[in-house]
């Protein structure tokens, strides 16, 4: 929805801030899953921002580097979710 609407503001010359919240691993930028472009420059949200010029932002690398994680958030979320009764029904867990 950000990108889209930071397209549209771009267009109208509306300044735009968004906020990339990140998946907080570390808060130090060391492992760089908050790793975004904004520009012509790399940038952790979790260090430089999480807010950043909208029209510069990467939005589509931005959200092929979040759906990276989805295989192991949904992994967590399971085991969380079933406790002493999950058994490794997702084929992923021992």
């Amino acid at each position: 929805m950000m990108k889209f609407v930071c397209k549209l503001t771009k267009e109208l010359g509306i300044p735009t801030i968004v906020s990339m919240n990140p998946i907080m691993v570390d808060g130090t930028g060391m492992c760089g899953a908050c790793r975004l472009k904004v520009g012509d420059e790399i940038k952790f949200a979790c260090v430089d921002g999480p807010e950043f010029d909208g029209h510069l932002v990467d939005f589509d690398q931005a959200m092929l580097r979040q759906r990276m994680y989805k295989t192991e958030e949904g992994r967590a979320m399971l085991k969380l979710q079933e406790g002493d009764t999950h058994h490794g029904g997702c084929g992923q867990c021992h």
